[in-house]
């Protein structure tokens, strides 16, 4: 089995952006010249030496907890799952749609 890095987390994590359409930064720079969260980004959450998925709630910054933490392993298995989960209902809804 490959060893899963930091980097392969945020390859997933940014290919889940992309595929719900969402920004794959979590901050961006407004008109203003603050930052603000992009509310709906996944983003990866790294702490106590494990990763977590999360998703940003508002534009200030809430975060919610998509996946418990885990090693990189998981979290990256956990992401996988995820990401079929959202192929597999992509696929119903065409298939329904067509009939």
């Amino acid at each position: 089995m490959a060893r899963i890095t930091k980097k392969d987390l945020y390859q997933q994590v940014e290919l889940l952006n992309q595929t719900f359409g969402y920004r794959t930064e979590a901050w961006s720079k407004g008109l203003d010249g603050r930052f603000h969260a992009n509310p709906n980004t996944f983003v990866l959450d790294c702490a106590y030496g494990g990763y977590r998925l999360s998703q940003m709630c508002n534009s200030g910054g809430g975060e919610r907890d998509i996946s418990p933490r885990g090693t990189a392993r998981e979290t990256y298995d956990w992401i996988r799952a995820f990401m079929e989960g959202v192929n597999a209902w992509h696929q119903y809804t065409n298939n329904k749609e067509a009939a």
